[in-house]
């Protein structure tokens, strides 16, 4: 069995392992209903006063002001998603909880990729409160909700890019069989979240590793720690 397999079997984190096309390797973690929710809530919020304060200034030109309320719900209600996502990748909802939407391999979404994921939201929206929408994304690992599927997208917590200082050594080794991109990435990950398990439980994952990984002498957990920061690369 795959190094990769048996981490991610064991539940380290819900990183998912992307490789792009220009070989780089990049984890993504998926966002769950509950920040997904509230972040609606504010766009929606954003919406409705955008809408509110429209139709109350445009009462005032008769038949004229309905007609380009008409005009501008249509635009708030299609094109606010649509704009902020193509443009920015994430609408103000979003940001305020550094949420980003890209394609299931990690790439920026493209028209395409805005246009079909909102066009779907009348379908996540049946029969009423994004009922099936929720269920949708309840059922998936990956928290994806119809408009997801149809355009190849998902949701991700937007993580700044840091260097984790994985080991109090200056010793950095090298595995001593080679291992696939998601495999160097399990490990890596295993290093950086060691410190939020306790000594058992990292014992318990890492001697997961020990035959497939050759490790002898050494504890596990201190050998994967020395291997992932081989593959981290950064000086301490």
């Amino acid at each position: 069995m795959e190094i990769i397999a048996l981490m991610y079997q064991q539940g380290i984190d819900n990183k998912l392992a992307r490789i792009l096309p220009e070989g780089v390797s990049i984890n993504i973690v998926p966002a769950g209903i509950a920040v997904r929710t509230s972040a609606y809530l504010i766009d929606f919020l954003i919406r409705a006063v955008v809408l509110i304060v429209s139709g109350i200034l445009l009462s005032f030109l008769g038949k004229a002001g309905e007609g380009i309320f008409l005009v501008i719900y249509f635009v708030v209600t299609w094109g606010y998603y649509i704009f902020f996502e193509l443009k920015y990748g994430q609408t103000p909802g979003k940001k305020r909880y550094n949420l980003k939407v890209v394609q299931d391999n990690g790439l920026p979404i493209q028209l395409s990729h805005a246009v079909l994921r909102n066009l779907l939201r009348s379908a996540d929206a049946f029969p009423v409160a994004y009922i099936l929408g929720v269920l949708t994304m309840v059922f998936g690992k990956q928290f994806k909700r119809i408009g997801d599927w149809g355009a190849g997208t998902i949701v991700i917590y937007q993580q700044p890019s840091t260097m984790v200082k994985l080991l109090n050594t200056d010793v950095a080794l090298p595995p001593p069989v080679e291992l696939s991109t998601e495999e160097q990435q399990a490990i890596i990950a295993f290093a950086e979240r060691s410190e939020e398990l306790s000594t058992a439980r990292q014992n318990e994952l890492a001697n997961l590793l020990v035959e497939p990984l050759a490790i002898e002498g050494e504890a596990a957990n201190e050998r994967l720690k020395k291997i992932a920061q081989h593959y981290v690369g950064q000086e301490i």
